[in-house]
């Protein structure tokens, strides 16, 4: 039930710098607000660890293997079925279910932006997050309790055997109330379903600072911090998601750009690494590798993956006031790890949490900044519009992502 990944935290609001090149800062006293929407598609499949892309669909039949797995004490029953016939031990069945998800994440973000001087600019953004999850739970089969018993008849005249062929047809059935009673009232989860919240994500705050004053090209540093103030993961709802991971991050990220002479075509790039510090949060503890929920919580010490990212892009400049660009993103977030006495449970919580992701991004930008300094317009500001697309990856979410961004200088 636990299908999306953290690492929709792609979506996070920054101030990138299109249309302009990359290492331009702010003239020193000029004040930038940005206003900003993301949208994604509806989110329903993702890439697995062997980078295939699979339906966010998860079928679960409640044969004797499973149930003795999410509870032991039926192991010594199921066993003795299967002592008199593992025909009827591998045919028993308590009905199968199966569970298919959906998503869909809306960003709004505000940025600020001022130049402290013709070099340096300092900024931060804070993003909103209005997320839903539709999660449909059927019954796709039933027991075959009746079926179970025949077959126990058949085995002879074993005295255990008749026993528990009368016993087969009145076991209980595992409908749905059951299922959500056992998710409830015995591992102490929210009922499943349908989950939509509101909510900050994780501001960032940094400075861009440019290195070089060459013609046609340039070179810019930028760092920052990222605060925790994002919604985290609720260890008591299976179908809900973080708007942030609960830790303070340090960034430091490096780039330039080149325009080349007596052409309208510009080309950008820029690496960024993220460090994220550990934390302490509050966890399920799993029950086994195949069943990774649990009735318990446990303090567990959290460190995920530092974040490298890689952009390369190219822009054309149609217009003094209107351009496009066109541009590859690489993301890579490492494992994470878990530190408690549980050793399992770090284990489990650590599976798969290494992330990739590879994109690609179309964008038109309309400014009439060139206007304004010409005098041909009262007004400086601009506006962006992209549309990025996910094309692979590794333990992460499939989507599109739709962006509207305004900014204004004064």
């Amino acid at each position: 039930m636990l299908f999306l990944l953290t690492s929709i935290l792609a979506l996070l609001v920054g101030l990138p710098a299109p249309q302009a090149a990359y290492y331009d800062t702010l003239p020193k006293g000029v004040r930038m607000v940005v206003m900003k929407q993301v949208q994604t598609s509806t989110i329903n499949s993702a890439f697995d660890r062997q980078k295939q892309e699979s339906q966010y669909f998860y079928r679960l039949d409640l044969n004797a293997k499973t149930i003795a797995e999410i509870n032991t004490s039926f192991q010594a029953a199921f066993d003795q079925v299967k002592s008199i016939s593992p025909e009827a031990y591998d045919q028993l069945t308590f009905g199968e279910y199966q569970a298919k998800g959906q998503a869909q994440v809306k960003v709004n973000g505000a940025g600020l932006a001022w130049g402290i001087n013709n070099r340096l600019t300092i900024y931060s953004a804070f993003p909103y997050y209005d997320a839903r999850v539709d999660l449909n739970v059927q019954r796709t089969k039933g027991n075959n309790y009746a079926e179970v018993a025949d077959q126990l008849r058949k085995s002879g005249d074993n005295s255990s055997a008749q026993v528990i062929s009368q016993v087969a047809p009145n076991l209980p059935d595992v409908n749905e109330g059951v299922v959500q009673s056992v998710v409830v009232n015995y591992l102490g989860y929210e009922p499943l379903g349908n989950w939509q919240a509101k909510g900050m994500g994780d501001v960032e705050v940094g400075a861009i600072y440019r290195l070089t004053d060459w013609d046609y090209s340039g070179l810019a540093l930028s760092g920052g911090i990222v605060l925790p103030t994002g919604r985290q993961d609720n260890p008591d709802v299976l179908q809900d998601f973080a708007f942030g991971d609960g830790q303070t991050d340090l960034f430091v990220e490096f780039g330039g750009g080149l325009t080349i002479p007596n052409t309208r075509w510009s080309f950008d790039s820029f690496a960024r690494y993220t460090y994220q510090f550990a934390h302490n949060r509050t966890m399920r503890i799993p029950e086994s590798r195949d069943y990774p929920y649990g009735s318990e919580k446990a303090n567990f010490e959290e460190k995920l993956g530092n974040i490298f990212d890689f952009t390369l892009s190219t822009n054309y400049q149609w217009r003094r006031w209107l351009s496009f660009s066109a541009a590859a993103l690489y993301n890579h977030i490492g494992q994470a790890s878990y530190q408690s006495p549980h050793q399992l449970g770090n284990e489990v919580h650590a599976a798969d949490t290494e992330i990739v992701q590879q994109s690609v991004r179309l964008a038109t930008h309309f400014s009439t900044v060139p206007l304004y300094k010409s005098g041909d317009f009262f007004l400086p500001f601009a506006m962006n519009l992209s549309a990025q697309q996910i094309l692979g990856g590794m333990n992460t979410p499939k989507f599109s992502r739709y962006d509207i961004e305004f900014r204004f200088f004064f």
